[in-house]
């Protein structure tokens, strides 16, 4: 290997057809540094460009296209900094761990997280997350769940209503159920004012069901998501949600005795983070940054995952997540520029 060439490795998902990429730069000893971003992008169907949306457009001190913010501009930086990087004797390695499908539920970032720490012998200190923050150190992020609820009962004909349990009725209880629970955080005062909003937050995305309006509908179905603050177990609201339904169930089999609910996760839990305040990596963030204000964030990401498996973790990234995701999404150039003295100050910080 040539004294420049980077030995990487490539992680496949199960079906061979997607990959994440991870390397080390650098001397195999503990106390590292990974820079950890998503190579996928949000669809752009639907959406009005002015624009290409899958060619990048610059106008004035803009840059235009799909993920310019999430979170290609991270990604281009970290590429960017890498003759640097390279051209330095570090005496602290540095890790690039780049993803896939982290826009369908962090399902890429296990896998590769797995592979770095079977990868290597060493033990990195710190994972820095690109997520679009403005390039503001957040420690503390939401995390998220995403479930599908189907109700289960029998066709008849709509006259035979109170004979009868339709599926749509009992789901709309259980919508009702979740909207309720989500207000009854902010009646007990139960809210963080890092976060927009402040409290956690359960919303239903789709619902279906019902075949004709003069037939009692024996189907019903709907996807929710739960959106959950650092302190607050999702898994306890889950069983709430669980015990709930299995009241309603007991009540209608009495009426029709093949009435049923199922809840499943479509994707598995994606954590919150809660990094420390005084954690060392929110400190060297800080400096790096040379912002002092700190930020929390109500999107999810891969961080959670990188802090349970051990690593100091904070997400700081060029760009505003309020463009991520829109058409015409855009970063500006200085934001660009600020993410790349932030990797120079890593450089400097891993060197002898």
């Amino acid at each position: 290997m040539k004294k420049n060439d980077v030995q990487y490795f490539k992680v496949y998902d199960e079906t061979g057809t997607k990959l994440g990429l991870h390397c080390r730069i650098g001397p195999a000893v503990d106390g590292g540094i990974i820079l950890s971003g998503h190579m996928d992008v949000v669809p752009t169907k639907g959406q009005t460009w002015a624009r290409p949306d899958f060619k990048l457009t610059k106008e004035g001190s803009k840059l235009y296209g799909r993920g310019t913010t999430d979170m290609k501009g991270f990604l281009a930086c970290c590429l960017a900094s890498l003759p640097l990087i390279l051209e330095k004797e570090l005496h602290k390695p540095i890790y690039l761990a780049f993803s896939y499908d982290e826009e369908v539920g962090c399902l890429g970032a296990p896998r590769l997280i797995d592979h770095i720490q079977k990868t290597y012998a060493e033990k990195p200190s710190f994972a820095i997350i690109g997520e679009p923050t403005s390039m503001i150190t957040v420690p503390a992020e939401k995390g998220i769940s995403l479930h599908k609820t189907i109700i289960k009962s029998n066709a008849a004909h709509s006259s035979e209503i109170r004979r009868q349990v339709s599926a749509i009725n009992e789901g709309v209880k259980l919508v009702q159920w979740l909207s309720d629970r989500m207000e009854k955080w902010i009646a007990e005062d139960h809210i963080d004012s890092r976060f927009d909003p402040n409290h956690s937050t359960l919303h239903v995305g789709t619902i279906t069901g019902g075949v004709a309006p003069n037939i009692i509908a024996d189907h019903c179905e709907f996807l929710w998501e739960m959106r959950n603050l650092p302190q607050d177990d999702p898994g306890e609201i889950l069983e709430e949600f669980q015990a709930f339904c299995e009241k309603q169930m007991a009540k209608k089999q009495k009426v029709a005795s093949d009435f049923k609910i199922t809840t499943t996760s479509v994707i598995s839990s994606v954590p919150a983070l809660e990094t420390p305040k005084n954690s060392h990596i929110v400190d060297l963030s800080q400096k790096w940054s040379q912002h002092k204000k700190l930020g929390a964030v109500s999107f999810a990401s891969e961080a959670g995952l990188f802090s349970n498996k051990g690593y100091q973790t904070v997400l700081c990234g060029p760009g505003n997540m309020e463009q991520g995701h829109t058409a015409d999404e855009y970063i500006e150039i200085d934001q660009l520029k600020k993410c790349i003295d932030y990797l120079n100050h890593i450089v400097i910080h891993s060197r002898p």
